[in-house]
């Protein structure tokens, strides 16, 4: 099982999200994020660490969304 361990802004990448495993330590973007979601959800496997990743990823893109729109 894999937990939401970080959000990270990489210049050129954008947002990317930090998922640990019994496995290691894997990097994905928003589009892995909803692949890997979909994937394990087809096999039967918990996403809660995947879903708790996009739910914050998308918090941070709306609320900078909101900020951008005010100036």
């Amino acid at each position: 099982m894999e937990k939401f361990a970080g959000l990270f802004n990489l210049p050129g990448e954008g947002f990317v999200a930090q998922l640990r495993g019994s496995s290691g330590t894997s990097l994905y973007d928003r589009q892995g994020l909803q692949y890997l979601i979909l994937q394990r959800k087809q096999q039967g496997l918990d996403t809660s660490g995947a879903e708790e990743a996009l739910a914050r990823m998308n918090i941070v893109r709306d609320s900078m969304g909101q900020h951008l729109s005010l100036s």
